[in-house]
């Protein structure tokens, strides 16, 4: 089988999403032998910043030399993207062969329980030794939570997002969350609000688990607009940290990261300070405020790319914008949403944010109407400049002739801003 084969398999099975439990994964798993048991985890769940905390936990991990393994999603521009070993994405024909094998002991399973079992099954075989594993959606029905106790359960936010498959109120999707937690485990999650907090609370007693509530340890005493970096300053020490993901949310997730690694420290894993801030030094994560400079026929414009695609995400996104000095050039921002987002709420956070907007429609089958959009935007702000472009490309153009640009609204549109704009892989 080559990988346009087993692309075509997995893609045409992405909206086959099944809430309804892991028996099915459990079956798949058992035919391959359980490799899922035998590895050594981070599990990380949260509505937004899961995809960042995964990768400082690698970083460190691998800095201090482990075998690492991460799992993430979604991807941006390739599959192949998912499944990473030491850094390095996994190859096409590996990804390949593995897809043929496992389909082939779960022909039933959906996109995302082929790809985790992929995952499992990789991880085990090439031998690594800390394996970091990002939920799909919500925790305790999510394919991942088939693992057996992790190092860690971390729970990086819980906000609205997902309220079909986790609940509607705070409390209900912080429920869903917590289902990572497992007997006499130990989970690490920020200071949340009381309603989230209380269900984590609740679940960890029910298991016999600790729970580490962490207010943050980092503040922010310098960024690098250009190349997407900050430094932090640890809040007790004063001490200095270069890091590699811009936005304000990230002293939040470095000190998740920072605190779940003293307590790894205390089981005898060989993850030091040094090793924790050469992985923030290091750690570079596309689509989180990542400036990017086009190329010539995208008139050399900056693009600020941001996966922000709930109303938590785009708070984030509008506290580091306004902070910006991307903030005071008229930008122009290209906009695009999936049908199942808090539209709405989304836009009134980012009308305030430019005069002119341009929707497109990302590359999913279940994408908004870039129309509804530009009709919701304009009755949120009358005065703003609104203009459709169905096209990704062509919508990237027009916002090109402004200088300045944010991508924002879907990681799919993200994704497909990254391979146009011709951005490189980290």
């Amino acid at each position: 089988m080559t990988f346009e084969e087993a692309e075509k398999i997995l893609v045409s099975r992405q909206d086959f999403v099944k809430k309804d439990g892991l028996g099915r994964a459990l079956a798949c798993l058992g035919r391959l032998g359980n490799p899922h048991l035998r590895l050594k985890t981070v599990h990380v769940t949260g509505t937004n910043g899961k995809g960042s905390t995964c990768a400082l936990f690698e970083a460190a991990a691998r800095m201090a030399g482990l075998k690492t393994g991460l799992f993430i999603s979604p991807h941006l521009v390739n599959l192949t993207e998912r499944i990473r070993v030491n850094g390095a994405d996994i190859g096409e024909g590996e990804f390949a062969a593995l897809f043929e094998e496992v389909f082939a002991a779960g022909p039933d399973l959906s996109f995302f329980e082929l790809l985790t079992c992929m995952a499992f099954l990789h991880f085990e075989r090439v031998g690594t030794q800390l394996a970091v594993i990002e939920v799909g959606i919500g925790g305790r029905f999510d394919t991942t939570n088939v693992l057996g106790r992790p190092e860690l359960s971390v729970i990086t936010s819980i906000d609205y997002d997902h309220q079909k498959y986790l609940g509607n109120t705070l409390a209900e999707i912080a429920a869903q969350k917590a289902g990572i937690i497992k007997p006499a485990g130990i989970c690490v999650a920020p200071i949340l609000p009381p309603a989230a907090r209380g269900e984590i609370s609740k679940e960890a007693a029910l298991c016999g688990a600790q729970c580490h509530f962490f207010a943050p340890a980092f503040e922010i005493a310098d960024r690098d607009w250009e190349h997407s970096r900050l430094v932090l300053r640890h809040k007790k020490t004063g001490e200095l940290y270069p890091f590699g993901i811009m936005g304000e949310q990230q002293v939040s997730n470095a000190t998740l990261v920072w605190e779940g690694l003293e307590i790894m420290r205390g089981l005898g894993w060989p993850i030091s300070r040094a090793h924790a801030a050469a992985g923030f030094a290091s750690v570079a994560w596309r689509a989180r405020f990542q400036a990017l400079k086009a190329g010539a026929p995208f008139g050399n414009a900056v693009f600020i790319i941001d996966g922000a695609h709930n109303e938590e995400a785009a708070r984030a996104f509008s506290a580091t914008w306004k902070k910006s000095p991307f903030a005071a050039v008229a930008p122009a921002f290209v906009v695009g949403m999936l049908q199942d987002k808090e539209r709405r709420g989304i836009l009134e956070l980012l009308a305030p944010l430019s005069k002119k907007f341009i929707f497109t429609r990302p590359e999913s089958p279940r994408a908004a109407d870039p129309c509804a959009l530009a009709d919701e935007l304009a009755a949120i702000r009358p005065g703003a400049e609104g203009e459709v472009q169905e096209d990704i490309r062509a919508a990237l153009k027009a916002a090109s002739a402004s200088g300045t640009a944010a991508v924002v609204g879907s990681f799919y549109l993200a994704g497909s801003a990254l391979e146009i704009l011709g951005e490189k892989d980290n």
